[in-house]
């Protein structure tokens, strides 16, 4: 049904059914989630957890507390883009906390960095890409 209202009707030319203006993309990403309500963390269970740092740099010890959980951390830096120097130091302080802990940082948008825990590795660019 999902694909339907994305791509059009079913079977037939794919060049009819819905027009994408009819195709409301964002309130489609934007709820993406299937589990309703909030999730009971399990200690056996590895969470991808989205960190949003504010123009100030706060944010920095979540992500970090995520990472000694072993959890893989989706940091935005989006606020810090024009604060340069701050922007520095927080991945000093990143990549020496992935370093001592055996995890990996890695950028993987102009506004987006991700960690991830002791036993993953990050790859920066695919072979043949």
């Amino acid at each position: 049904m999902v694909f339907k209202k994305i791509f059009g009707g079913g079977g037939g030319d794919p060049g009819k059914g819905k027009k994408s203006d009819d195709i409301d993309i964002e309130d489609y990403l934007n709820d993406l989630s299937i589990r309703d309500g909030r999730i009971i963390e399990q200690e056996n269970i590895i969470y991808v957890k989205p960190v949003d740092l504010d123009a100030d740099g706060k944010g920095v010890g979540l992500a970090l507390k995520e990472l000694e959980k072993h959890n893989i951390v989706v940091i935005s830096i989006r606020p810090l883009l024009n604060k340069k120097q701050l922007l520095h130091d927080i991945i000093k302080e990143l990549r020496d906390a992935c370093t001592e802990m055996d995890g990996d940082i890695g950028r993987i948008s102009e506004e987006k960095i991700l960690l991830v825990p002791n036993g993953m590795r990050i790859v920066q660019k695919a072979e043949g890409a």
